[in-house]
């Protein structure tokens, strides 16, 4: 296949295929932040004795943060914020199979 060659449209844009490469492993990787981030947390709630509660309590700020630290490549601020909205719905999925319902609502 001649994806290194090949470009696509994205967003309007030109955009060389390995570009697109890159993009998608770098969702790739926000998805397994996220994952790793929830599990980290649910560990510590369990060595504390509490269970996960009610919606998930994590922000876009720690998000961001989480990407930045983690991926070692610099971004621009689109594209940061796009990846910690990835790394937070995933981190989100996961946090909505182990918690618990919140009973004071």
């Amino acid at each position: 296949m001649v994806a290194a060659v090949a470009a696509a449209v994205v967003a309007g844009h030109a955009v060389a295929a390995d570009e697109l490469a890159l993009r998608d492993v770098l969702a790739d990787h926000a998805t397994l932040i996220g994952e790793a981030w929830v599990h980290e947390y649910v560990r510590d709630l369990k060595t504390q004795h509490r269970a996960p509660v009610g919606a998930w309590p994590g922000t876009m700020s720690e998000a961001r943060r989480r990407v930045v630290t983690h991926l070692a490549v610099g971004l621009d601020p689109p594209r940061l914020n796009a990846l910690a909205r990835v790394a937070n719905l995933a981190a989100r999925r996961g946090w909505r199979e182990v918690c618990e319902p919140d009973p004071e609502t």
